[in-house]
């Protein structure tokens, strides 16, 4: 009996120790880069954005504000997705609003660049009104 004892005793000692045990790592996924922009039918991921090359670019708000933001040369992203020909650039933020840009005034534009807004992008065009520096930017269309 005592031998039943000592072993049921072992075996809970047994159970205790491997519970009370170093938790198993958790298998951390590798990031996936997903796509934030679709520019024509080409999709950018920011990985992809930034390996086109970034310059920054100050910005002067209505209120006299300037803010200096990175981001790709707009002409430059254009050329790479291929999507330089045609007569207008419709840009298009995720809550559906957008504004249009002639495709000539957009490559003439020195320092016209789609920026790195935290967790979003937007478009950074100094010299244009209000309406086409686009918040929260998801897509650029040529038409």
């Amino acid at each position: 009996m005592k031998k039943i004892s000592i072993f049921v005793s072992l075996l809970i000692v047994v159970g205790l120790l491997t519970a009370c045990g170093p938790a198993q790592e958790a298998v951390v996924e590798e990031a996936v880069d997903e796509a934030i922009l679709t520019v024509g039918d080409a999709e950018y991921s920011q990985t992809d954005l930034e390996s086109l090359g970034t310059v920054s670019v100050d910005y002067t708000d209505k209120d006299g504000e300037t803010t200096t933001y990175e981001g790709v040369l707009l002409a430059d992203l254009l050329a790479d997705a291929g999507a330089d020909d045609g007569a207008t650039v419709t840009f298009t933020a995720a809550d559906g609003f957008s504004s249009d840009v002639t495709m000539e005034e957009v490559l003439a534009c020195t320092n016209c660049i789609v920026a790195f807004d935290g967790d979003s992008l937007r478009t950074v065009m100094p010299d244009f009104g209000g309406k086409q520096n686009v918040k929260d930017l998801i897509a650029i269309d040529v038409n």
